[in-house]
């Protein structure tokens, strides 16, 4: 009972690793599956890399599912988009001096299961496992919904309103209080150049679970210095993990804003 009630949930989504694995093989060869069983369902990542294939790493990633069966344009079909199109930018770049993986994370959408099943602690263990040497990790939950209504951003605290203002028009870094050298020059090279856009950078002291609960908390508990990329997701989008969810919500023209900025950020990073 217990297999077949994890293939009714799950199921389904194994097709979106598929789609994920053929569109970054249109970008480079260097893509491959990290397979992982739970109680007999296989479920799937999906690694692109590019640049050298050995010496330190930048770990990009973003999770595929979805909370129960709603679309998930933003959340977080969006972030997927956004590793897709890195993949096909950075696969230009001749003599990157570091490699990159682009990492597409299952089951990052499920409360129900607990952390160690979610597809970004499997490859946050398999780095520390196997002794990668990673310079920093950047995670994307939710790069496409922005917008200029007032009174639509909400946080943690009321007095960030104060501070950034009450529109959900920008895009927001999240770096663990403990930060370091890698998110600090993440950041710096982020606000540098992004393009029509602003950027909001939150280093609070105490976690933020709906920032750095999903994607960025795994890489965090393994002791990699980590940026959540984001634009707040439920503190503003209203639609967020709901069947409304869809992609007439987003603004394509903010979110490739974003993506660029990342591509700009990556090709300009120095050890």
């Amino acid at each position: 009972m217990q297999i077949n009630s994890y293939r009714e949930r799950f199921g389904h989504r194994l097709g979106a690793a598929d789609y994920i694995r053929t569109n970054f093989l249109r970008y480079t060869q260097r893509v491959f599956f990290q397979k992982y069983e739970i109680e007999r369902v296989l479920f799937k990542n999906v690694v692109a890399s590019v640049g050298p294939d050995t010496g330190y790493r930048i770990i990009v990633g973003a999770n595929y599912d979805v909370q129960g069966n709603t679309p998930g344009a933003d959340a977080n079909a969006s972030g997927v988009a956004a590793l897709i199109e890195l993949t096909r930018l950075l696969s230009k770049i001749k003599n990157l001096p570091f490699r990159i993986d682009l990492v597409a994370f299952t089951l990052c959408d499920y409360d129900s299961l607990s952390a160690e099943k979610w597809g970004n602690f499997m490859h946050a263990r398999s780095l520390m496992e196997n002794n990668i040497k990673v310079l920093g990790v950047l995670t994307l939950d939710g790069i496409g919904f922005f917008t200029d209504v007032p009174h639509t951003q909400h946080y943690p605290r009321n007095y960030f309103k104060w501070l950034y203002g009450h529109r959900g028009n920008f895009i927001s870094l999240y770096l663990e209080k403990q930060a370091g050298l890698f998110p600090n020059q993440i950041r710096r090279y982020c606000k540098q150049y992004v393009k029509g856009l602003k950027v909001v950078s939150f280093k609070p002291l105490f976690s933020w679970k709906k920032f750095s609960e999903k994607t960025q908390a795994a890489y965090v508990k393994m002791g990699y210095p980590t940026v959540s990329i984001s634009n707040t997701g439920p503190y503003r989008n209203k639609y967020y993990h709901y069947d409304v969810d869809t992609y007439e919500t987003l603004d394509y023209q903010r979110m490739s804003a974003v993506v660029n900025m990342i591509y700009e950020t990556l090709t300009r990073y120095k050890q």
